[in-house]
């Protein structure tokens, strides 16, 4: 596995753990109560021990409650840096608690429920390193042996506390090199399918990615009457910026013209491509004549606001686009190849029409007089 690859995978475990790190910490949250509610029922004799038990369940259900809303809004503001530090602390200060909480619960009820359940979490909740592991490991055994001498445990409790945490180490070994395989495995086919699907230089998808995507959008829109629209798009004389600049220039100007596209189209459903050389294809859902000419005119002036110098001025001295738009809704004799057809034939004729503007339905979108976009019915 490649470096790159291995840094993904370790980024894509970190979003695993604190997402369940924030399932845990709300499940915990509202377990606690429930298992206070139980034991101070059984613990109306006032025991020291056992007050101070559940003066320690409170405490932890503080903690839970605080480590559900600070992750909860990391994730919301996408706070990816701090992701290491937040769920680690987070993981190690609850399995503390409840390690600490199982010691107070065997000597007060006799009870080894709370600590099979702490050995469980360790084992099944967070996906960690090995170095990570063999910490909390050795926390949790200090812990247990700790609980063991101070509480004056009797043998068959401290022989259920050896085969438990025996069985946890060996166990959570097995399960974390497990979720690590199944990860590395996914982050392998994952980038085997972004080679596949997209193109190489720009990062968009690739026309088997918009034709495979496409196949599968088209039942859902025909089915339940959305409907769908293309953007056919082409730098206008990009042969020419090549033989003026050379073709590593060029490729700058199809990274720069491709970023500008996927930062104008950024709803979740739409689907920006490469479809070869100078020729993007932008396919939309859920749109009307009035949306598309929106969007193509926000590319436009998005592209125009990049200002990339073109040594061929006859149309611009910059590098402009020329687009065809087409929209319809998908049924009997409207597939996507009529709808791609269609966009084709609209870029066609801005094409024929001075270039720098945008065709829909037989209209020239685009010219400008006195900052004011005209509509040129042709």
């Amino acid at each position: 596995m490649t470096r790159k690859m291995k840094k993904q995978s370790k980024r894509n475990i970190e979003q695993i753990n604190i997402y369940r790190a924030i399932k845990s910490s709300f499940l915990l949250s509202l377990c606690v109560p429930i298992i206070m509610l139980i034991y101070g029922i059984i613990a109306w004799d006032n025991d020291l021990l056992k007050i101070i038990f559940m003066f320690g369940l409170l405490i932890f259900e503080i903690i839970q409650v605080t480590y559900c809303v600070v992750l909860y809004i990391q994730v919301k503001n996408n706070e990816f840096e701090s992701y290491f530090v937040l769920y680690m602390s987070y993981y190690t200060i609850t399995i503390i608690m409840l390690m600490l909480a199982s010691g107070f619960d065997m000597k007060a009820f006799n009870s080894e429920i709370i600590y099979m359940a702490a050995c469980a979490y360790f084992v099944f909740v967070p996906v960690i390193l090995e170095r990570e592991r063999l910490i909390m490991v050795t926390i949790i055994s200090v812990i247990m042996i700790s609980m063991v001498v101070i509480f004056k445990m009797n043998v068959r409790t401290v022989v259920d506390v050896c085969v438990i945490q025996i069985g946890t180490v060996f166990l959570s070994r097995y399960q974390h090199n497990v979720s690590f395989t199944k990860e590395r495995m996914s982050s392998t086919l994952k980038k085997k399918t972004d080679v596949s699907e997209h193109d190489p230089l720009t990062g968009l998808y690739n026309r088997r990615a918009l034709e495979q995507k496409a196949s599968a959008i088209w039942p859902y829109c025909e089915r339940n009457k959305v409907s769908v629209g293309i953007l056919a798009i082409d730098i206008d004389f990009f042969k020419k910026y090549n033989d003026a600049f050379g073709h590593p220039k060029g490729d700058e100007c199809l990274k720069m013209v491709a970023e500008v596209l996927k930062n104008s189209a950024q709803r979740k459903t739409d689907i920006v491509t490469r479809t070869g050389g100078e020729e993007f294809i932008i396919f939309v859902q859920n749109t009307d004549e009035q949306n598309i000419v929106q969007l193509a005119l926000k590319i436009r002036r998005n592209l125009e606001a990049k200002a990339i110098p073109h040594a061929y001025k006859l149309v611009s001295n910059n590098v402009t686009i020329s687009i065809g738009a087409a929209t319809f809704v998908p049924g009997y004799g409207k597939s996507f190849e009529k709808l791609y057809e269609e966009a084709d034939k609209a870029l066609y004729a801005a094409k024929n029409n001075g270039r720098n503007c945008i065709v829909y339905n037989g209209n020239l979108y685009g010219r400008i007089k006195n900052g004011i976009a005209q509509v040129i019915t042709m």
